[in-house]
């Protein structure tokens, strides 16, 4: 099986990890974080282009911390994607506050700027733009409309780590920006996530959220978990991070190749890349327009790991009690399907991914 993605785990990343065991010093439950984690966020915020990085375990619970330092309530509602995965918008449950959501664009799947205009109101504290599949929302427009209304603007970068929006890191143009390093992602830990920003207090909430509540220790002073990421992971993550353009390299040149043998078939429609914007290619998605299901065991089934990502748009799951039409989000989420990107595939690999999908569409098409 070809898979759909391949963590990168060389030498470098295993020689950290022995280092962390060999020190013994496994986790560090401070307000700074500890040696580990401070290298590993020191090099994030300067890659993304922000003041400050603070490493979490999960993107989840990057998007959790930020909730809660951003002080979401019951009278509060956070405005984001009906297209993407459930952590976008269930944290913001966890606060009490009521999640809306808006449709998203046909031609990149990210968020649908009329929409946004059409269901902001005085209570949307939170807009969630989701650069999804590694591609960039429109950040300038939403940034205005954020400000028209006194909201805040978190990215959801879980995707994006490296794609840029006008030349912007993504993670570094809204107020706070919140990453993945989940086994699927660019750059990998097997399981983190961090928060990027450069307002001084929200970053000082974060750090405190993330083990507690504390800031010396035992002095809980606001609501707060343990969030924190263990030491062996962030050594490992900074490895990564230092290998993150020639990830990024492979990736576009495979993306490339694959919208190059692709793009003309009929009944399919490939992924873009619009004129903003330049994407890490995170994950490679194609729209079908019948079949799409056919499509996936068959590809899955001659040894192409093709996935579906979100086949249930948000305001059809039943956590959401949402009654919500969008329209492109459900479209989306009847017709796409991913294929093989990730830098490890082989020009052998490549071939055959195209191969087979050419012979499914021949069959199902």
């Amino acid at each position: 099986m070809i898979p759909i993605n391949k963590p990168i785990i060389e030498k470098e990343e295993k020689e950290a990890v022995q280092r962390v065991l060999d020190s013994l010093y496994l986790t560090d439950s401070s307000f700074e974080g500890g040696k580990f984690v401070r290298e590993f966020e020191d090099l994030f915020a300067k890659y993304v282009g922000v003041k400050h990085a603070i490493a979490v375990n999960s993107g989840t619970s990057a998007l959790l911390a930020v909730v809660l330092a951003l002080e979401l309530g019951g009278k509060d509602v956070t405005l984001t994607s009906g297209f993407t995965f459930s952590s976008t918008a269930t944290t913001s449950l966890f606060a009490g506050a009521k999640v809306e959501f808006a449709d998203i664009q046909t031609r990149t799947y990210c968020i649908l700027l009329d929409d946004i205009r059409k269901k902001m109101s005085k209570k949307t504290k939170m807009i969630i733009p989701v650069h999804l599949y590694g591609h960039p929302a429109q950040m300038d427009e939403i940034n205005e409309m954020a400000e028209e209304y006194s909201s805040y603007v978190v990215e959801d970068a879980a995707q994006s780590l490296g794609s840029r929006y006008k030349g912007k890191m993504t993670g570094s143009i809204g107020a706070v920006g919140c990453f993945s390093l989940y086994a699927t992602k660019i750059v990998t830990c097997g399981e983190g996530g961090v928060v990027t920003t450069d307002n001084d207090n929200v970053a000082e909430k974060i750090r405190m959220i993330r083990s507690h509540g504390q800031i010396k220790g035992y002095d809980s002073k606001i609501l707060g978990l343990n969030l924190r990421l263990p030491q062996i992971l962030a050594a490992m993550g900074t490895e990564q991070l230092k290998k993150i353009d020639r990830f990024i390299s492979s990736r576009r040149k495979n993306a490339e190749f694959l919208n190059e043998q692709l793009s003309n078939i009929e009944g399919v429609k490939t992924p873009v890349e619009e004129e903003y914007a330049k994407t890490n290619w995170s994950i490679y998605t194609v729209s079908v327009n019948k079949r799409r299901d056919d499509l996936v065991s068959y590809l899955r089934a001659n040894g192409v790991g093709a996935t579906v990502y979100y086949p249930i748009p948000l305001n059809k799951l039943p956590v959401f009690h949402d009654s919500s039409k969008l329209p492109n989000c459900e479209e989306a989420a009847r017709h796409v399907l991913s294929l093989p990107v990730h830098p490890l595939l082989t020009e052998e690999e490549k071939n055959r991914v195209v191969d087979i999908f050419k012979q499914a569409i021949k069959k199902f098409l």
